[in-house]
Protein backbone atom coordinates (compact mmCIF):
# COMPACT_ATOMS: atom_id res chain seq x y z
CA UNK A 1 0.00 0.00 0.00
CA UNK A 2 1.09 4.06 -1.01
CA UNK A 3 0.38 6.74 1.10
CA UNK A 4 0.01 10.52 -1.10
CA UNK A 5 -1.66 12.22 1.33
CA UNK A 6 -1.39 12.81 5.13
CA UNK A 7 -4.16 14.42 6.95
CA UNK A 8 -3.51 15.17 10.61
CA UNK A 9 -5.97 16.67 12.82
CA UNK A 10 -4.53 18.27 16.10
CA UNK A 11 -6.61 19.45 18.80
CA UNK A 12 -4.72 20.92 22.10
CA UNK A 13 -6.20 20.50 25.29
CA UNK A 14 -8.83 23.42 26.49
CA UNK A 15 -6.95 24.26 29.79
CA UNK A 16 -4.57 26.53 31.40
CA UNK A 17 -0.85 26.33 30.23
CA UNK A 18 -2.15 23.71 27.78
CA UNK A 19 -0.69 25.89 24.74
CA UNK A 20 2.45 26.40 23.30
CA UNK A 21 4.23 28.65 21.17
CA UNK A 22 7.10 25.62 20.71
CA UNK A 23 7.63 23.70 17.29
CA UNK A 24 6.34 20.47 17.17
CA UNK A 25 6.30 17.94 14.61
CA UNK A 26 4.73 14.65 13.70
CA UNK A 27 7.02 12.06 11.97
CA UNK A 28 6.15 9.13 10.34
CA UNK A 29 7.62 5.79 11.51
CA UNK A 30 7.54 2.50 9.31
CA UNK A 31 9.02 -0.66 11.13
CA UNK A 32 10.74 1.42 14.03
CA UNK A 33 12.54 3.74 10.88
CA UNK A 34 11.67 7.02 10.85
CA UNK A 35 10.87 7.97 7.26
CA UNK A 36 9.07 11.90 7.08
CA UNK A 37 8.94 14.56 9.43
CA UNK A 38 6.13 16.55 9.12
CA UNK A 39 6.02 20.30 10.91
CA UNK A 40 2.42 21.00 12.70
CA UNK A 41 2.80 24.71 11.99
CA UNK A 42 1.37 26.94 9.77
CA UNK A 43 4.13 29.94 9.49
CA UNK A 44 1.26 32.96 10.15
CA UNK A 45 -0.53 31.31 12.80
CA UNK A 46 -0.50 30.30 16.46
CA UNK A 47 -0.93 27.31 15.92
CA UNK A 48 -1.01 25.03 19.02
CA UNK A 49 -2.73 27.49 21.48
CA UNK A 50 -5.17 26.62 23.96
CA UNK A 51 -8.15 24.62 22.71
CA UNK A 52 -6.80 25.35 19.36
CA UNK A 53 -7.87 22.60 16.76
CA UNK A 54 -5.85 22.96 13.01
CA UNK A 55 -5.68 20.18 9.97
CA UNK A 56 -2.48 19.76 8.49
CA UNK A 57 -2.34 18.70 5.02
CA UNK A 58 0.54 17.03 3.50
CA UNK A 59 0.01 16.50 0.14
CA UNK A 60 2.27 15.05 -3.14
CA UNK A 61 5.31 15.05 -4.09
CA UNK A 62 6.69 18.13 -2.13
CA UNK A 63 5.41 16.98 0.97
CA UNK A 64 5.26 13.05 0.74
CA UNK A 65 8.45 11.80 -1.67
CA UNK A 66 8.66 8.51 -2.74
CA UNK A 67 9.42 6.08 0.03
CA UNK A 68 10.05 2.37 -0.77
CA UNK A 69 9.49 -0.39 1.66
CA UNK A 70 9.92 -3.23 0.12
CA UNK A 71 9.29 -2.56 -3.18
CA UNK A 72 12.82 -2.51 -5.05
CA UNK A 73 13.63 1.14 -7.03
CA UNK A 74 14.77 0.33 -10.61
CA UNK A 75 18.28 1.38 -11.83
CA UNK A 76 18.57 4.75 -13.32
CA UNK A 77 17.53 4.88 -16.57
CA UNK A 78 15.60 1.87 -16.72
CA UNK A 79 11.86 2.66 -16.69
CA UNK A 80 8.78 0.26 -17.09
CA UNK A 81 5.20 0.73 -18.05
CA UNK A 82 3.58 0.45 -15.88
CA UNK A 83 6.32 1.50 -13.20
CA UNK A 84 6.17 -0.89 -10.28
CA UNK A 85 5.82 2.11 -7.99
CA UNK A 86 3.72 5.32 -8.19
CA UNK A 87 6.45 9.03 -8.43
CA UNK A 88 5.45 9.52 -5.03
CA UNK A 89 4.60 8.57 -1.61
CA UNK A 90 4.96 6.42 1.52
CA UNK A 91 4.93 2.63 0.82
CA UNK A 92 3.88 -0.03 3.93
CA UNK A 93 4.19 -3.00 1.91
CA UNK A 94 2.59 -4.70 5.28
CA UNK A 95 -0.38 -2.54 5.80
CA UNK A 96 -0.14 0.10 8.44
CA UNK A 97 -1.29 -1.58 11.64
CA UNK A 98 1.39 -3.03 13.50
CA UNK A 99 4.01 -0.85 11.15
CA UNK A 100 2.77 2.80 11.47
CA UNK A 101 3.84 4.98 14.04
CA UNK A 102 3.37 9.11 14.17
CA UNK A 103 6.64 9.83 16.74
CA UNK A 104 5.23 13.68 18.22
CA UNK A 105 8.09 15.70 19.35
CA UNK A 106 8.47 18.96 20.78
CA UNK A 107 11.18 21.02 20.37
CA UNK A 108 11.22 23.49 23.46
CA UNK A 109 10.97 23.71 26.58
CA UNK A 110 7.24 25.72 26.33
CA UNK A 111 4.63 23.08 27.39
CA UNK A 112 2.12 21.86 24.94
CA UNK A 113 -0.52 19.31 26.04
CA UNK A 114 -2.26 16.98 23.06
CA UNK A 115 -5.84 16.61 23.28
CA UNK A 116 -6.47 14.58 20.16
CA UNK A 117 -4.86 13.72 16.96
CA UNK A 118 -7.06 12.15 13.83
CA UNK A 119 -4.99 10.88 10.94
CA UNK A 120 -6.39 10.09 7.58
CA UNK A 121 -4.84 9.30 4.09
CA UNK A 122 -5.12 9.22 0.46
CA UNK A 123 -4.27 6.07 -0.50
CA UNK A 124 -2.32 5.69 -4.46
CA UNK A 125 -3.58 2.80 -6.03
CA UNK A 126 -2.71 0.88 -9.20
CA UNK A 127 -6.17 1.24 -11.56
CA UNK A 128 -6.87 0.34 -15.39
CA UNK A 129 -7.24 3.19 -17.14
CA UNK A 130 -8.32 0.93 -20.25
CA UNK A 131 -8.84 -2.29 -20.82
CA UNK A 132 -4.71 -2.82 -21.38
CA UNK A 133 -3.33 -0.14 -19.27
CA UNK A 134 -2.67 0.85 -15.67
CA UNK A 135 -1.52 3.78 -14.19
CA UNK A 136 -0.97 5.51 -10.25
CA UNK A 137 -3.85 7.16 -9.07
CA UNK A 138 -4.45 8.56 -5.81
CA UNK A 139 -7.63 8.07 -3.70
CA UNK A 140 -10.30 11.15 -4.42
CA UNK A 141 -11.51 10.96 -0.40
CA UNK A 142 -10.26 10.83 2.79
CA UNK A 143 -9.50 7.65 4.90
CA UNK A 144 -10.05 7.50 8.43
CA UNK A 145 -6.99 6.02 9.84
CA UNK A 146 -6.75 6.20 13.61
CA UNK A 147 -7.71 8.66 16.66
CA UNK A 148 -5.29 8.92 19.86
CA UNK A 149 -7.54 10.29 22.36
CA UNK A 150 -5.29 10.33 25.64
CA UNK A 151 -3.75 13.56 26.70
CA UNK A 152 0.04 13.75 27.37
CA UNK A 153 2.10 16.69 28.22
CA UNK A 154 4.94 17.01 26.20
CA UNK A 155 8.01 19.47 26.51
CA UNK A 156 11.31 19.46 26.36
CA UNK A 157 11.37 19.70 30.28
CA UNK A 158 11.13 16.79 31.81
CA UNK A 159 9.53 17.84 34.45
CA UNK A 160 6.70 19.15 32.67
CA UNK A 161 6.01 16.37 30.15
CA UNK A 162 7.82 13.73 27.68
CA UNK A 163 9.96 15.16 24.67
CA UNK A 164 8.47 12.83 22.47
CA UNK A 165 5.23 10.41 22.52
CA UNK A 166 5.32 7.31 19.49
CA UNK A 167 1.30 6.99 18.79
CA UNK A 168 1.18 3.16 17.79
CA UNK A 169 -1.44 2.45 15.10
CA UNK A 170 -1.91 -1.38 16.60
Amino acid sequence: MWIGSISIDVQTKDAPDAGTDSLVTATIVRNGVEIQKLRLDYPNEDDLERGAFREYFYIGPTKLPRNNDKTPSLPDGIGQSPMPYPSYGIEFSDGLEGHLTLRLRIHNDDMWIKDKIDLYIKEIRQVATSFDTLAWQEDKEWTYIASWSKDKAMSTDSSEGFKTVNLNLV
